[in-house]
């Protein structure tokens, strides 16, 4: 019986890693199986506990490390997808109510929708009826110069 508790454990801790892992879907245990696995098949030879052990925590250890840098790196990938309002930069856009930074005002039309607008350089203005072109994004704010 107690050639085969080494087995018995291994199995154990395979069913426990599968039931938490299912029970938590992050990625908790999941680390835990290949190594599970190779040191059940270990103790099924006769390979002795300490060797199942250091090759079970190599495994496992290993294989998170490996995950971990993987995942890190696709998690602080820069997305350089661009949103719908990144698309209005570089547009033409005609002033609907005068802009003026120092009286913290204005708005122009582009594509139909009217959005807040201040101009780049706070001494420059624009009146009703001129166009303007975006520079930049802040908030729902359109950063604009004159053309």
């Amino acid at each position: 019986m107690e050639e085969y508790l080494m087995t018995i454990l291994w199995a154990i801790i395979f069913v426990a890693a599968i039931g938490i892992e299912a029970a938590t879907a992050e990625l908790v245990a999941i680390w835990f199986l290949p190594g599970t696995v190779v040191s059940l098949i270990l103790s099924l030879v006769g390979v002795e506990e300490w060797v199942q052990g250091v090759v079970f925590a190599v495994i496992s250890v290993v294989l998170f490390v490996l995950a971990f840098t993987v995942i890190r790196k696709r998690l602080l990938k820069k997305n350089d997808s661009k949103t719908d309002t990144d698309l209005l930069i570089g547009q033409r856009a005609r002033v609907e109510e005068s802009i003026s930074n120092l009286e913290m005002k204005g708005a122009v039309k582009l594509d139909g929708k009217v959005w807040s607008a201040r101009m780049v350089d706070d001494s420059e203005t624009a009146e009703v009826g001129e166009y303007v072109i975006v520079e930049s994004i802040s908030g729902v704010k359109l950063h604009c110069r004159k053309i």
